[in-house]
């Protein structure tokens, strides 16, 4: 008998009568791998790339319809079939039940496990079937989607006597008739032939996305695939979805404040296809990153993997271009809205053919940030000061940018090699100071990227696989303060002072520019599982010079024209052992850190510093969705540039910086995504803490900004997020909840007098909830309709240490809580995408501050146009 295939939820064109008419249907699709008229072909057991997969083609598209006119997908497609080797080294058969959504056009949306085997075969149960290709479930003569479960069977190949001659290994899939039973009556009568229906391949490869969060590592994965429909920057996805707080200073263009467990700014690193972003158009930080160019975002609590090579301390965040597989196609982004802003995003990519591919990507962001802040202001008539509400002045940002890539793939010596090039540039006009107290007129700031990279990859071996990096990046910096104005709020100059310069006491005309070559290598290889252990080498050697015009103009000293010198680099080596038939996974690793920074034309001023570091981290599987995690690492990072020598403008030197070490721990618990009668629920939370030596802290002035070592600090934070979607997806929720504790307990240095306390300018409650509502089929049979509303809430908090001042003096960042609103329609059309998109940030217009109290956007609203094609 075939496996019977139950249908699920497959949503109909308009009413819940043809949707029932549909279920009870559909009820009744079959699928077998092998017609049963054909004898099975087992043979010796090979190694896994010598199993072929078979498949049965159907007699005409989709066969006799049943009754009610529908007529079940078909497999049409599918990618080669190769027996995991981790399971085929373990002798491991049976079967994975999966829960495949199809749209309408017989694309598989999204493939879970139901009832799983491990040993990476539900990995590459889901990895090849998310890859199939089926034609369209039809109802009436017109596609719809549909949901079904899928039983996707593994079975080795048998000794070489039970084989016919010639016969070749097969890797036989979702058939209920044992391969022994099968092999002992080849020569009884056939069966009746069955309804066309499905087969299935598998591959070796799992989805990164699925084994990331199947793996040990404190990691939160976010799918980007909704959020490119939406108006919204990447910001704004990992302030919902993630344990990440970001705090913007203003509208479009404003730099972002990322958080994670308590740490901030270098301390959590950011890195874009392995490399940190700084080496990639996007220079200005997360907020410049068009969410439509990235696939995927990793965030990392605390414990950062060996792979990523960098010496972060609080995690990172891991921003995922390439995941996608170059096929010939286009897409293009518009948006506008409020305030002036305005964005254009596009891609291209041309696959001349399975060999060589050419991709380009582009974007150009424009925003006046002209939104109404209210501010202390004085009559010139009476002289008295008065809040006051006025349109923002001197906010306006323009960027652009892009990347052009040229790859061969599968080539004699070649996995994959790419080369690079790309270049970004921003303008950003600075309103006012720190705190905003004193209004900027003409005080402006810019920021150039431009580079060369190349990837490589190559297997020499079954046992070892080689993935390189290397480039060159030139960051050219731009600060120019030279007015002698002294403005209002209003942009007006109504007065003039004696020396120019807004910011200080002296005018800057500052450019940076700093070249740095960078490199890493990862090592994988294969001892006892596949590439259970990896050796990770990363180095960047920058050089940075730069001049004050103004102070070169006067023939006076100038602390920029000394060139600095920064060598890093970082060695790592991990192992992963699976152990009780995969349910337990650790990974054990070794770091060194290595800094030499020298300052002078011959370098007179030298230094280098080293440190080690270990981890462990753990995941134990109670089921196969139910897994608890733990996390340990000492970790050390290096201070940067800027942070030692400032950047000759409003930030300020520290040379006596030391580097910062910390333990880190974690302690999660992880359920993945389960499909009840009630829908698909996932959950996890993690409690974390962070134990800091000479924590490097950023501490803003009235008119700069300098880095120093608080002697200790301890971090205690607790994150939950929990999501559930309604069976057919017409209905989502998703909630997230963060809590932070930091705290000084430096004994000794300046901040010993603040002992105890939290410490300033860190959000310590945060909780965001969205609701999510979808109705399909709306206007035609493959288009939907979505509204989502966003809450967020983050309570009050101190500006400023809070055993300083007294108490009802003390200044506080008032508690917020913001509304958002996001209704999206999206449609294909003969291949073709589009979605339009419209967003209400803020709705209420209430007061949104940053985590020093500046004044961010009110209520706005944007729109936003994609089509891919």
């Amino acid at each position: 008998m075939p496996t019977l295939r139950r249908w699920r939820g497959a949503p109909a064109p308009s009413s819940l009568v043809p949707t029932l008419a549909l279920l009870s249907v559909l009820s009744t699709g079959v699928a077998r791998a092998q017609d049963a008229s054909e004898s099975p072909a087992p043979a010796t057991s090979a190694s896994p790339s010598s199993e072929t997969p078979h498949t049965q083609a159907p007699e005409g598209e989709g066969g006799p319809a049943p009754s009610g006119g529908v007529v079940p997908p078909v497999l049409l497609a599918q990618p080669e079939a190769v027996y995991p080797p981790e399971a085929l080294a373990a002798g491991l058969e049976g079967a994975v039940k999966l829960l495949l959504t199809l749209d309408a056009e017989g694309r598989v949306t999204r493939a879970e496990v139901v009832e799983g085997l491990g040993h990476g075969l539900d990995e590459a149960a889901v990895s090849a079937l998310e890859n199939a290709r089926f034609s369209p479930a039809m109802q009436g003569g017109s596609p719809v989607p549909c949901q079904f479960e899928f039983i996707h069977h593994f079975v080795l190949a048998r000794p070489p006597e039970a084989a016919p001659p010639g016969a070749e290994a097969v890797a036989q899939v979702a058939s209920d008739t044992p391969a022994e039973e099968a092999t002992a009556k080849p020569s009884e009568e056939p069966e009746p032939p069955a309804p066309p229906g499905f087969t299935s391949v598998v591959r070796a490869r799992s989805t990164e996305a699925r084994a990331l969060v199947r793996g040990s590592e404190a990691v939160d994965v976010v799918e980007l695939e909704k959020a490119h429909e939406r108006a919204e920057d990447l910001a704004e996805v990992l302030t919902r979805a993630s344990a990440v707080q970001v705090q913007r200073t203003g509208g479009m263009g404003s730099r972002t404040q990322l958080s994670l467990g308590g740490l901030s700014g270098d301390q959590v690193r950011v890195l874009l296809d392995g490399v940190p972003i700084e080496y990639s158009p996007y220079v200005y930080g997360l907020g410049s990153v068009p969410v439509s160019l990235i696939r995927q975002l990793e965030v990392f609590n605390g414990v950062v993997p060996v792979r990523l090579a960098t010496d972060a301390l609080g995690g990172a965040i891991h921003l995922r271009s390439d995941l996608a597989k170059p096929e010939t196609g286009a897409s293009l982004s518009l948006q506008g809205g409020s305030f002036g802003s305005y964005r254009g995003t596009g891609r291209l990519t041309w696959s001349a053919h399975e060999h060589v591919f050419v991709r380009a990507a582009g974007f150009h962001d424009r925003a006046q940030n002209d939104y109404v802040i209210t501010v202390p202001v004085d009559d010139p008539a009476t002289g008295r000061v008065s809040p006051r509400a006025l349109r923002r002045n001197h906010d306006a940002y323009r960027g652009t940018g892009g990347d052009i890539e040229l790859g061969f793939e599968s080539l004699p010596g070649i996995d994959r090699l790419v080369l690079k090039g790309y270049l970004g540039r921003y303008d950003k006009e600075v309103p006012h100071d720190q705190f905003m107290i004193q209004p900027y007129g003409a005080v402006t700031s810019a920021q150039e990227s431009w580079g060369l990279g190349l990837r490589y990859e190559v297997s020499p071996h079954e046992r070892l696989k080689v993935l390189a990096i290397a480039g060159y990046n030139q960051r050219v910096g731009e600060l120019r303060d030279a007015s002698d104005c002294l403005y209002d709020w209003y942009g007006a100059c109504r007065a003039t002072r004696a020396r120019a310069g807004e910011t200080g006491s002296t005018p800057l005309e500052n450019t940076q520019t700093r070249q740095t070559l960078f490199g890493r290598v990862r090592l994988l290889g294969t001892l006892l599982d596949p590439e259970d252990l990896e050796v990770s080498l990363g180095v960047d050697d920058s050089d940075r010079s730069g001049e004050n015009a103004y102070l070169t103009r006067l023939q006076q000293e100038d602390p920029l024209r000394v060139p600095l010198a920064l060598t890093s680099a970082f060695g790592g080596l991990s192992h992963r052992q699976l152990l009780w038939g995969g349910r337990l996974e650790n990974t054990v690793f070794v770091k060194g850190y290595l800094q030499r920074f020298a300052s002078g034309l011959r370098q007179e001023a030298a230094e280098r510093r080293w440190a080690g570091g270990f981890g462990d981290t753990l995941r134990f599987s109670l089921t196969r969705g139910l897994l608890l995690k733990a996390s340990y690492e000492r970790t050390t990072r290096m201070p940067r540039v800027d942070e030692l020598f400032g950047d000759g403008g409003l930030l300020v030197e520290n040379s006596a910086l030391v580097p910062e070490s910390s333990h880190n721990a974690n302690l999660g618990v992880e359920l993945l995504p389960i499909v009840t009668p009630v829908g698909r629920f996932g959950a996890n939370a993690v409690a974390g803490v962070r134990d800091v030596e000479n924590l490097i802290q950023l501490f803003p002035g009235d008119a700069t900004q300098a880095y120093e070592n608080v002697d200790h600090a301890r971090s205690f934070s607790a994150h939950a997020g929990v999501d559930w979607d309604s069976p057919g997806d017409w209905v989502g929720l998703t909630g997230t909840v963060t809590w932070l504790d930091v705290r000084n307990l430096a004994r000794e240095g300046q901040f010993a007098r603040f002992h105890g306390d939290r410490m300033p300018n860190i959000p310590w409650f945060q909780a965001t909830a969205t609701a999510r509502f979808q109705k399909r089929q709306l206007l035609s049979a493959e288009d939907a309709l979505g509204l989502e509303w966003t809450t967020r809430f983050v309570e009050s908090f101190y500006r400023s240490w809070e055993s300083a001042g007294r108490g009802g003096d003390k200044a506080r960042v008032p508690t917020q809580v913001l509304h958002f609103a996001a209704l999206t329609y999206r449609s294909r059309f003969e291949g073709r995408a589009f979605s339009f998109s419209f967003n209400l940030q803020n709705l209420t217009d209430a007061p949104a501050f940053d985590i020093v109290g500046v004044q961010k956007p009110g209520r706005a609203f944007s729109a936003r146009a994609t089509v891919e094609l």
